[in-house]
């Protein structure tokens, strides 16, 4: 009892004398000191332990405490994409911006598309990255990491966050494969017509426009659970290996962490008993998206290849080349 009681009661003793109080003190000892400080050592170092259980209360303020901040994030996270989102639809821009030129903000300047004006995919393709290049920077995270850092991220991951984005708004616009804003197919005709003659060009872009998006109908995928995909995948720790770079990878490991236990109290929270494997399947889109992204990498090379000593018909702005 006086052992719980300490515990339970959160108890301070001092001993007058150095908790030396039981140095003579034997079975046969017709004296037992009454030093409740160093009783209470005696019993740590007998092995005596006592678990405190949390009350059903302190568990439920838990459990709403956890549901605050995991609300939080992701309403924080959900309203940057909806401002991309919305720049994406409506806007465009004139500039043609390098990466590093994004990251220090130079340069830069957006303008309200008109009805009349028509994007190409290409057009497409490079908005699509410069509004992910921007939802990316304005992560909290990201003030605290060099311009060198955020190179290393941003060139890693952007491209595949942005055909994670490509994949999910035609999801949630009920189609089967990757098209772009306006419903054009997601390669240009001058690419398309290039690769006609190459064997099996049509499968491998069909594959390109339809692997992700396949999947997303098959999991069913919530505009919560792609937005914690996609900052999940961007916060790869693993790019900062060289002991230089020690600070950036506290800084994106600790956010990935953060992100990766806001999905799995997500799926918990709306999945109940299922949740575990809800967020296993979730995890499971990763490789794909890696995968997609490496077909992009090789149709590109593929593309530049086939013009070698032919005027190219098309020419990409700069963050396309750097991110691709």
């Amino acid at each position: 009892m006086f052992f719980r009681r300490v515990v339970t009661e959160k108890l301070e003793y001092e001993c007058s004398n150095e908790n030396s109080c039981y140095s003579d003190f034997t079975e046969t000892s017709e004296i037992c000191p009454k030093c409740k400080s160093f009783r209470y050592q005696r019993c740590l170092a007998f092995g005596m332990r006592y678990v405190i259980k949390q009350s059903k209360k302190q568990i439920l303020e838990l459990k709403m405490r956890k549901e605050v901040e995991m609300v939080g994030i992701i309403g924080g996270l959900l309203y940057k994409d909806s401002h991309r989102t919305n720049v994406m639809t409506t806007c465009f821009t004139g500039k043609n911006p390098s990466l590093e030129e994004m990251i220090e903000k130079k340069d830069l300047n957006i303008y309200k598309k008109t009805e009349k004006q028509f994007l190409r995919p290409q057009d497409w393709s490079f908005f699509a990255l410069y509004t992910t290049v921007d939802f990316l920077l304005n992560l909290d995270f990201m003030q605290e990491l060099e311009t060198a850092d955020k190179l290393i991220l941003l060139k890693q991951s952007a491209s595949k966050c942005s055909l994670f984005g490509g994949a999910m708004r035609s999801y949630r616009g009920k189609r089967d494969r990757m098209i772009t804003v306006d419903g054009q197919d997601i390669f240009p005709d001058e690419m398309k017509k290039v690769l006609e003659n190459e064997e099996g060009a049509d499968d491998f872009l069909n594959r390109i426009r339809s692997f992700v998006v396949s999947r997303l109908v098959e999991l069913n995928v919530t505009t919560e659970e792609h937005i914690l995909i996609c900052v999940i995948l961007f916060c790869n720790p693993a790019l900062f290996y060289e002991p230089d770079n020690s600070h950036a990878r506290s800084i994106v490991s600790s956010q990935q962490q953060k992100y990766t236990d806001t999905l799995f109290q997500y799926c918990i929270h709306s999945y109940q008993q299922n949740g575990p494997s809800r967020f296993a399947d979730l995890l499971s889109l990763c490789p794909i998206i890696q995968r997609n992204f490496e077909d992009v990498q090789y149709l590109s090379m593929v593309f530049k290849l086939s013009l070698k000593g032919v005027p190219v018909p098309i020419q990409f702005k700069t963050i396309v080349e750097e991110l691709i």
